[in-house]
């Protein structure tokens, strides 16, 4: 089951379903091994990333290589699970979309005062 809060995410590799899991353990062989900001898109990488994030002896980035998940969907899936361990899950009342819509009043309604007191 995928769950931000523990960092635990789901992924099918060769019909089976493994968890991905970033411990900090984990994501500080990612670090050492490929850097600050992996790049996902590149076959080995992720491969080599995916198995670093899942506790499973025989998944190893030889053996995702081998079975060859579809890319894109595998990617999105280690982006995520690395996300979770950085920063966890979302605010439960995280929407953005009120406060977004009042920030913009108040910067028009600032803009508007400051204009109004304006001393050229």
């Amino acid at each position: 089951m995928n769950n931000p809060s523990t960092g635990h995410k789901q992924v099918d590799i060769g019909g089976k379903t493994y968890t991905l899991r970033y411990t900090w353990q984990a994501l500080s062989a990612v670090s050492a091994e490929h850097g600050d900001n992996p790049d996902l898109f590149d076959v080995e990488t992720v491969a080599s990333v995916g198995a670093m994030g899942i506790d499973d002896p025989e998944i190893t980035k030889e053996r995702i290589m081998e079975i060859s998940p579809p890319l894109i969907p595998f990617a999105m899936a280690v982006q995520e699970a690395m996300r979770w361990a950085y920063f966890g899950g979302p605010a439960p009342d995280d929407s953005g979309t009120v406060d977004q819509k009042k920030n913009l009043k108040a910067g028009g309604l600032w803009r508007r005062l400051k204009r109004l007191f304006r001393q050229d």
